[in-house]
């Protein structure tokens, strides 16, 4: 049994990226660092390597997402994202969206649990 957290990384998702950054950078008053792919834009809240860290998200991906639950992505560390997801997908859970890759950072992929939440997985390995 894995005795290490498996929590990675956690995503706010929104739908109008420079409003949610004004207010979270206001509220906090933090700065965030940004990020752009061609799958998302990420605006990283500031944090201490080695430990979880999250973003505010924009994403095609999250265009069908409505204000509310299911916004907030937990990501869920492995050791590979295609073996996870594939075995979650055999267990009845759903791909939201699949592998990619994220660069230097690793790979992603989103799947739906069979209670119907929205939840992130990343690792280093395809």
């Amino acid at each position: 049994m894995k005795q290490t957290s498996p929590l990675a990384w956690f995503e706010i998702v929104t739908q109008d990226f420079e409003r949610a950054i004004q207010f979270y950078e206001a509220a906090f008053d933090i700065k965030f660092s940004r990020c752009e792919s061609e799958h998302m834009k990420n605006a990283v809240f500031p944090y201490t390597e080695g430990y979880t860290g999250g973003s505010l998200v924009y994403s095609p991906y999250y265009l069908d997402h409505q204000p509310g639950a299911g916004t907030i992505i937990i990501y869920l560390k492995t050791d590979s994202v295609t073996k996870q997801l594939e075995k979650i997908n055999a267990l009845g859970g759903e791909t939201v969206f699949p592998v990619t890759d994220i660069g230097e950072n690793g790979y992603i992929a989103g799947f739906k649990d069979c209670e119907g939440n929205y939840v992130g997985l990343w690792s280093q390995n395809v």
